[in-house]
């Protein structure tokens, strides 16, 4: 078996003494592997994201994503690993709002100074977003903002890319929509996957599903 693309191992969190957010937390993802983490509203899921994909750091334990423990990282290594490594798809779809859907997807690759032209074609083909590419976020669907986003978030051929709640803000065609493109990331990119959400809606693709209460994260069978 392939060595887990993201490990996390006896992760504790907790903010200025208070209650303890994450309680001891194991997790492993395999290479192309979906992960559903459900929860209700506060359980700890975004708290979770945020320590796997290095935007914050646990109050003990370990994570490792691709054999590299980043747990302790300074944050220039952090960033690195951030760009290169890891996608993040949020709640609301986060583009940049002077910027055209080509000129959003190819973000992450002029920051990494990347070529970009084909690699955005590439990924604007792959999820029919090419006829979008010159509009900018206001111009298009929630749906379609949701799918570019998914885009960025592969531009630098990352490991993983974590998702938190990316189907809060969408009806039941845009949440299709954006679920066919994380089996996309899987299968054509080779991404693994791991979704935190509270929707029900939110299944398939083969995943592997937990739930995240009160800190805990257990395997739903």
């Amino acid at each position: 078996m392939a060595d887990p693309v993201v490990r996390a191992r006896d992760l504790w969190k907790s903010y200025d003494g208070r209650a303890d957010i994450l309680r001891g937390v194991d997790l492993d993802v395999a290479p192309t592997e979906a992960v559903l983490v459900f929860g209700p509203n506060g359980s700890g899921k975004t708290t979770l994201l945020s320590i796997l994909g290095g935007l914050d750091v646990p109050s003990r334990g370990s994570v490792t994503i691709g054999g590299r423990e980043i747990s302790r990282l300074k944050e220039s290594a952090l960033a690195k690993i951030r760009l290169h490594d890891v996608g993040f798809v949020f709640q609301t779809h986060n583009l940049i709002d002077d910027l055209t859907v080509e000129e959003n997807v190819a973000l992450p690759l002029r920051l990494a100074r990347r070529p970009s032209d084909v690699r955005v074609a590439d990924l604007l083909a792959t999820f029919q977003l090419a006829r979008l590419a010159t509009r900018r976020p206001k111009e298009i669907s929630v749906g379609e903002a949701q799918r570019v986003a998914v885009a960025r978030a592969l531009a630098n051929g990352p490991k993983v890319i974590l998702a938190d709640e990316p189907t809060a803000a969408l009806d039941a065609n845009g949440t299709a929509a954006v679920l066919d493109a994380f089996q996309l990331a899987r299968t054509s990119y080779h991404a693994a996957l791991v979704v935190a959400t509270h929707d029900p809606d939110v299944k398939g693709f083969g995943a592997t599903s937990y739930r995240l209460d009160a800190g805990s994260l257990t395997r739903v069978p």
